[in-house]
């Protein structure tokens, strides 16, 4: 009986124990905010006159820039960058005023195609041939102009150079949302954007002439992008 009353108390007290620990989070004890859950919400302002102005910079792990091409007349291949930054200076008073620039690494290709041995060789392939990625290792994009066309919408000129070359592209622009994360501390803003330009403009073209007579010429772009208020 009294072994019994002994484990009875000590699990008693490890309970307690327990409860007490679990009162006081590391990040109270810190001083830090971290949620326990950052909740969805689709009530960010889709006004850019309500955005703080400035310099923004993009957040990389929430971004992405996909390439399509037309194969073979019958079909669309896609594909994506992995290695993108840029930078975006805000006008909210008037937003065609704003610019932004962007760096892509040449040879971060992604087409989720692997060989036999389980190597990216398609990705090599197209990113030295197509993209220059060894004399040229970075596609830039910087804004020249702007322009409002809607509540939301807008279309930014600007020079993209890529394979060494450069050409004036125009990309059709959603601003999707704006609103202050609070475990960031910061203003967040997000945009896409479409567009296309000929690859042939640029010299991008495959060493195989048989190869590259099956692809089109135009190669059209999707970008999605957040932005982090610095």
């Amino acid at each position: 009986m009294r072994s019994h009353l002994i484990a009875l108390a000590a699990a008693g007290l490890l309970a307690a124990c327990a409860a007490t620990t679990t009162a006081t989070p590391a990040a109270a004890v810190l001083g830090v905010y971290v949620p326990t859950q950052v909740p969805y919400s689709d009530q960010a302002s889709r006004v850019a006159a309500e955005q703080p102005a400035g310099a923004y910079a993009l957040d990389s792990r929430h971004a992405s820039v996909t390439w399509k091409i037309r194969h073979g007349g019958v079909g669309v291949f896609a594909a994506r960058f992995d290695t993108i930054a840029g930078t975006l200076n805000f006008n909210p008073q008037t937003p065609a005023a704003s610019t932004i620039s962007a760096t892509i690494a040449a040879a971060s290709v992604n087409t989720g195609v692997l060989n036999n041995a389980g190597e990216r060789a398609f990705d090599r392939e197209i990113a030295t041939q197509a993209f220059g990625s060894e004399a040229n290792p970075e596609i830039r994009f910087v804004s020249r102009s702007a322009a409002v066309t809607g509540p939301t919408t807008g279309t930014i000129t600007g020079e993209l150079t890529l394979n060494g070359v450069t050409k004036p592209v125009t990309l059709e622009t959603s601003f999707e949302g704006g609103r202050f994360v609070q475990f960031r501390g910061k203003h967040v803003l997000g945009f896409s954007a479409r567009g296309t330009f000929n690859r042939k403009d640029f010299s991008a073209s495959l060493s195989n002439p048989i190869a590259d007579g099956f692809v089109s010429d135009t190669v059209e772009l999707e970008i999605h992008a957040e932005f982090i208020q610095q």
